[in-house]
């Protein structure tokens, strides 16, 4: 049995399993702090987190009830690695736990 969060990303709300809701955080959080001084980052995180829902929502027509690792990790290959919205990826604090839980 797996833990479950409930996630509302882009105005949908998802049950996401706990481990793959970590792994998004830190995904999401690393691309929202290489935007954080760029014009327009709130509408570039929106988009990114629309798009997001939208793969979520297809992967959940398959008659699935929650979000799992495999879907997070599909949508990080669809998407790109937070490392190639970069142009010097030692510019921005990359994924660990401290620092998504630092940020948010």
């Amino acid at each position: 049995m797996n833990k479950t969060v409930t996630a509302n990303i882009s105005g949908i709300v998802f049950n996401v399993e706990s481990e793959a809701y970590e792994k998004l955080h830190k995904y999401l959080t690393t691309i929202r702090n290489y935007f954080h001084d760029s014009d327009g980052k709130d509408e570039i995180m929106a988009d990114i987190e629309s798009r997001i829902a939208e793969l979520f929502r297809e992967s959940l027509q398959n008659g699935k009830d929650v979000i799992t690792m495999a879907e997070v990790q599909r949508v990080v290959e669809i998407m790109g690695e937070p490392e190639q919205y970069m142009d010097n990826p030692s510019d921005c604090l990359l994924y660990t736990s401290d620092a998504a839980d630092d940020l948010l």
